[in-house]
């Protein structure tokens, strides 16, 4: 009952959320008969509730009594609209199957406690020193503590609310609403049989970003944000118009303000702008449209120009680090930011196999002449040609999936309806049991996977932290036992369990390879002349600090557990 009890009561609190969300999402996006308008609403919304949070933050303001007026207030605006609100009915059938196989291991991914590394890392510590101190602060002992960080608000506003598992269930969230607006899209602009492409285009979604779900990241989130305003201005051709192009560009201004790589699809949506001023007619000109390019910079601006101004004033790099081989650097220097190109370099991977039939999407007539696949193509193109040109990460190709997989999708389904009909029907019909029994095997194993993690009492929690968090206990043992200020090594993948202000990573002033390979004596009156009266080693990851004649003559062993040993910093010899 305590197992049940707690996944309903998860899922209560996200339902609040996401219908807060969609009620605030309904004043920007008005009633109308677009099949995609309810999860743009929702993705409007979470737009909405950032740029809320963002200003109590920078007031200060960040608290409990705030945190739940904004949702109160997405709530109130979700009760006046309920009335109104459509939802469409799914035929049944293998489609629904299928969408059904894809989603259900999802669903439990996000309710353990957080153990994700990034998450662990950095996006969980920022979001817990705001929900703390109730104000957006530069926190120097964390990785990027200049990144844009709109998502994380979110994060914040669940900490505040005592809550850490709902942050994964956010960005869990914003998943399956692409999911459900890449079905929409789908269904609205594929020539028939569109509900197989629908489900299979978003069965391919959620099926490459099933690892994501579990996560406390900002992938998926961007991916919503910019799938919804590609849907946004797809729509600006129609009755919305120059609204739509709004919309777009402030979607497109939460997303940049989550991930410095949005940044890079600035010119792409400029030439969307001039072309579809040109589609209105031949008298068109820049300068009679400068009105509505005026709107679309200030609707991008309104949620991201914080994060870029704080930056570019404080320490004169609006990318900070990234712009530091020309502006200069502030906490990095140019071994850290060589070291995180390499680091990028070493993970460097190709997209999923189900997604390389999109390649395929220009090639056939019938998908060419739909004016929406072109443009998804050309979208999907140009991101997928940013990331080949600059990473080569597999996580930062995330954003494009969506369109991807539909263009996939619509490729697979328009070879197997030109096929003679048996030969058609029998193929499809292989292909489709064997989609079942794969769906049904992945999801049982992650299902399996997930379920033993999940969490509904402290004692629960604490056994799960303990075998999947290294160092936990260690961090455990100190926030019962606190230092006056600690420094670790090899165990930045937990700092969200580690007594606050614990200094020591890969990047940064305190960076690894400027202690770890210092003698006993030059380590310890380092550590001792920056105030530092503790030191945690992961001993698997850094084995020779310990390890060195002389050691136990300037540190003390405090505490073993595993490969983590604890020390503490002998007087002065």
């Amino acid at each position: 009952m305590a197992l049940i009890g707690f996944v309903l009561g998860q899922y209560a609190q996200l339902l609040a959320f996401i219908a807060a969300c969609w009620g605030l999402g309904t004043f920007l996006w008005p009633a109308s008969d677009l099949p995609t308008r309810q999860p743009l609403r929702i993705a409007l919304g979470m737009g909405l509730v950032i740029c809320a949070l963002q200003g109590l933050a920078i007031a200060g303001l960040l608290n409990t009594a705030s945190v739940l007026l904004v949702i109160g207030c997405g709530l109130v605006a979700a009760a006046l609209q309920i009335r109104q609100m459509a939802w469409p009915l799914y035929a049944l059938g293998w489609p629904l199957l299928l969408l059904l196989l894809a989603t259900l291991p999802t669903l439990f991914a996000p309710l353990r406690p957080p153990l994700a590394w990034d998450a662990l890392m950095y996006h969980l510590p920022h979001a817990r020193e705001w929900a703390l101190t109730g104000h957006l602060g530069v926190h120097e002992w964390l990785r990027y503590p200049w990144f844009p960080y709109n998502f994380d608000l979110l994060f914040a506003a669940a900490l505040v609310l005592g809550n850490d598992v709902l942050p994964q269930l956010i960005h869990a969230s914003t998943g399956w609403v692409t999911a459900w607006l890449l079905y929409r899209l789908a269904m609205q602009y594929l020539p028939a049989p569109a509900g197989a492409a629908a489900a299979l285009a978003t069965v391919t979604w959620l099926v490459t970003s099933r690892s994501h779900y579990s996560a406390a990241y900002v992938d998926m989130a961007v991916a919503m944000f910019l799938t919804a305003a590609f849907t946004a201005m797809l729509a600006s051709i129609g009755p919305a118009g120059r609204r739509a192009v709004w919309l777009a560009a402030f979607l497109l201004g939460v997303a940049a303000g989550s991930k410095y790589q949005v940044l890079g699809l600035l010119p792409l949506f400029g030439a969307a702008l001039l072309w579809r001023h040109r589609l209105q007619g031949p008298g068109w000109c820049i300068r009679s449209e400068w009105p509505a390019w005026l709107c679309a910079a200030l609707a991008f601006a309104l949620p991201c120009i914080y994060w870029y101004a704080r930056n570019a004033l404080l320490t004169g790099d609006p990318v900070n680090p990234l712009g530091g081989r020309l502006l200069g650097f502030t906490d990095w220097n140019l071994d850290d930011y060589l070291w995180q190109l390499q680091d990028l370099r070493n993970h460097a991977a190709w997209p999923h196999w189900a997604l390389w039939p999109a390649l395929a999407a220009p090639l056939l007539p019938s998908l060419r002449r739909i004016p929406a696949l072109r443009a998804a193509w050309l979208v999907a193109a140009y991101m997928a040609l940013v990331w080949l040109l600059s990473s080569r990460y597999p996580r930062y190709l995330l954003p494009a999936y969506p369109l991807i997989s539909w263009l996939s999708a619509a490729v697979c389904v328009q070879l197997l309806h030109q096929l003679p009909a048996k030969p058609g029907q029998r193929l499809t019909a292989a292909l489709v049991a064997l989609l079942v029994l794969t769906l049904g095997f992945i999801g049982a194993r992650s299902i399996a996977k997930s379920w033993p993690l999940i969490a509904p009492t402290e004692a629960a929690r604490d056994a799960v932290l303990q075998k999947q968090v290294a160092g936990y206990q260690v961090w455990r043992y100190l926030q019962e036992h606190p230092e006056t200020k600690l420094y670790q090594m090899g165990l930045e993948d937990s700092l969200y369990y580690a007594p606050r202000a614990t200094w020591g990573d890969i990047f940064g002033p305190w960076r690894y390879r400027d202690y770890q390979n210092l003698a006993p004596q030059p380590l310890h009156h380092k550590l001792r002349s920056e105030g530092f009266t503790a030191l945690v080693i992961h001993t698997g990851r850094v084995p020779t600090v310990a390890q060195q004649p002389e050691f136990l003559q300037y540190f003390e062993l405090m505490l073993v557990h595993g490969e983590i040993y604890l020390y503490g910093l002998r007087p002065c010899i």
